[in-house]
């Protein structure tokens, strides 16, 4: 007997794996619970980030939301998100970690903290939190809700650490 997972988990599974595709350097450090960690090399420097995808998307017909924490020399720590359904132009995404309550502006199929600074204070609470709640609005049908959940966050995110050097 084969199992075949549905198509939006196939999405979604390929979705981290498809960001480090065109380097042919990327290395795996690890996965953790949902969570996995990966080092590539762009424009001759050293990038690390973890990512997970949200666990069973409310609406079946769709990946889920994927979050990622990247350090590039520059900018270390930057949280990001990930929607393979696109967002709607324009439009905004919340993500909540407990009771921390977070805006992202949205650019086609990624999203970033409004406020560049509040990446430290949430990748603070993901590394004590369970899960993190996402709501968008995606460029076609109605709202979505995600749940991406955070075991294995707090290892992954000490891989990263580890891998470029940032110091907590």
């Amino acid at each position: 007997m084969t199992l075949r997972a549905p198509l939006p988990v196939l999405v979604a599974a390929g979705l981290l794996a498809s960001i480090t595709a065109f380097a042919e350097d990327s290395k795996t450090l690890l996965t953790s619970g949902a969570w996995s960690a990966y080092t590539y090399v762009e424009g001759g420097a050293k990038v690390c980030y973890a990512g997970a995808v949200a666990n069973k998307p409310h609406d079946k017909d769709r990946a889920g939301t994927a979050m990622a924490v990247t350090h590039r020399s520059k900018s270390p720590g930057e949280v990001s998100l990930i929607a393979p359904y696109g967002f709607k132009k324009d439009s905004d995404a919340e993500i909540q970690i407990g009771g921390m309550k977070h805006t992202f502006f949205t650019k086609g199929g990624s999203a970033w903290a409004k406020d560049s600074g509040a990446d430290k204070a949430i990748i603070a609470a993901m590394a004590k939190g369970k899960e993190v709640v996402v709501k968008a609005t995606p460029a076609k049908g109605p709202a979505i809700t995600d749940t991406i959940p955070l075991k294995g966050f707090a290892e992954a995110l000490a891989a990263i650490d580890k891998a470029c050097g940032v110091k907590r």
